[in-house]
């Protein structure tokens, strides 16, 4: 049913060596984790931001950020330290996805969306913060 869905928005799904379906929509790169007998499925944004790992004031930010929006948001943001400088900021959502969702589609193409306005977020704000210290 994922994979039909993600045809049907447009998208060509793959599978990776994991075993998770990958996709791509608007130029950005999908992860999704479903099981034939789960009625969730895991959808993830991996790499939506990133920043050096020496950067000790671009973290704070992001941070402050992200525990913000995970506090109010529907989605998960987090990140994680990886082999090279960089630290990689993911958003990732636990939904429900059955036949029975009038619009699979469009349910689809609508969380997808989230994803897009919570990197938007996410970005605003970090630069609000660096704006907030300039003004100090």
């Amino acid at each position: 049913m994922a994979l039909k869905t993600i045809e049907n928005i447009g998208s060509k799904p793959e599978y990776t060596e994991e075993g998770r379906i990958q996709f791509e929509y608007q130029g950005v790169i999908f992860l999704m984790e479903a099981v034939n007998d789960c009625m969730f499925v895991n959808l993830i944004w991996p790499w939506c931001h990133s920043i050096s790992k020496f950067d000790i004031d671009e973290f704070a930010r992001v941070r402050q950020v992200v525990n913000d929006i995970n506090m109010r948001g529907t989605l998960s943001v987090f990140y994680g330290i990886t082999d090279s400088d960089d630290v990689a900021v993911h958003i990732k959502k636990h939904f429900l996805f059955v036949e029975q969702i009038p619009d699979l589609e469009g349910y689809l193409k609508l969380t997808l969306d989230s994803f897009f306005r919570t990197a938007r977020t996410l970005d605003i704000e970090v630069e609000k913060c660096r704006l907030q210290e300039c003004e100090r």
